[in-house]
């Protein structure tokens, strides 16, 4: 902790900060934690991140600005004067704008390019990496030349900022990779409800809600413990997880509960409609991908070889709404008659 070093001091409140810095759970609250620690810690000092880095050029850049010299003043968006010297050093923590005007006489020359008006007499880039290539940059800036202490405190700070950042990577990826699952599996032909190892449920597809809800209005009275809550509570309590049952009502359809590393899938497969997605071609998965699951299941029916008004009483719809769905079908799939649908899918 900070108050282990002698040479750095860091307040009550300003440790508070560097918790939420690092237990932030989006860049705006990491930001917020940053500004106001600098605000305790160096009151003086302004400061920017640039993130998002490719090529030695920000995306991304936010800043605050202590007081400026003008109203509409916005900090310079550019690494022009930091990039070269971190692309010679790869992997350097830090570096001030002493040290990188030492070492490239032209620096000066392009902060003033960038900035004709230099808010700022000095300033220490903490740099965070990604394999040679820096992700983020936090510049902290002063109207004069940075005390030691004040630049001992930063870079002790390094190491938090940048388990703070890398937090923040990983939870962007696991947020990128929920939505793409989830678009996907909203979208799947199959009929899927995932639960947790306590049984709770935690996420199903669109089909898998519509069959799993068929399942239980299909049963008659006195059947409740055919019912797939009851059934699953008991593979749940036995953690065994492995089911397989025969709706009594419906022949067409089944279920199946398998383990996965993180729980359980229930499968719910009807015969008549969509068939086991293992015998479809990835073309055709592709292609009902892009569909409804309603419009999959009137889709998957013309496969069948049923005419409009057989799909409309197997799915208990009129023959006008399978119609206008067929029409969707068609437009989305890019083809213009049921031949050419059934060989799509083959």
């Amino acid at each position: 902790m900070l108050a282990s070093s002698p040479a750095v001091y860091a307040s009550r409140s300003s440790r508070a900060q560097i918790v939420a810095l690092q237990s932030a759970v989006d860049m705006d609250s990491f930001w917020r934690a940053s500004i106001n620690l600098m605000r305790r810690e160096m009151p003086q000092r302004s400061c920017a991140l640039f993130s998002d880095i490719v090529d030695f050029e920000p995306t991304q850049l936010r800043y605050h600005v202590v007081a400026p010299r003008k109203a509409d003043y916005v900090p310079a968006k550019s690494l022009s004067v930091t990039g070269p010297y971190l692309a010679r050093h790869p992997r350097i923590e830090s570096c001030t704008y002493a040290e990188i005007a030492a070492e490239d006489p032209q620096a000066p020359q392009r902060r003033l390019e960038q900035e004709p008006d230099p808010e700022w007499d000095d300033f220490i880039a903490l740099a965070f990496w990604r394999k040679a290539e820096p992700h983020s940059v936090l510049a902290v800036f002063g109207p004069e030349c940075i005390p030691p202490e004040e630049k001992a405190f930063l870079e002790h700070l390094h190491p938090m900022i940048d388990a703070g950042l890398a937090r923040l990577r990983m939870l962007e990826q696991e947020r990128s990779l929920s939505t793409l699952l989830q678009g996907y599996l909203q979208n799947s032909p199959e009929a899927l409800v995932f639960f947790n190892r306590r049984g709770t449920l935690l996420y199903q597809s669109a089909h898998g809600e519509t069959q799993f809800n068929r399942w239980n209005r299909a049963l008659r009275r006195g059947q409740e413990t055919a019912g797939l809550p009851a059934a699953l509570r008991g593979a749940f309590q036995s953690g065994d997880g492995a089911l397989r049952l025969q709706h009594p009502e419906l022949p067409e359809l089944s279920a199946t509960l398998d383990t996965t590393p993180g729980g359980y899938v229930l499968r719910l497969i009807d015969a008549q409609t969509l068939g086991q997605a293992g015998e479809l071609s990835l073309q055709a998965l592709a292609a009902l991908n892009k569909l409804s699951p309603s419009e999959q299941r009137v889709a998957r029916l013309v496969v069948e070889g049923l005419r409009n008004e057989q799909i409309a009483e197997r799915l208990c719809r009129s023959p006008r709404t399978v119609e206008f769905q067929l029409h969707n079908v068609f437009r989305k799939l890019g083809v213009g008659n049921r031949v050419q649908l059934s060989r799509l899918l083959g």
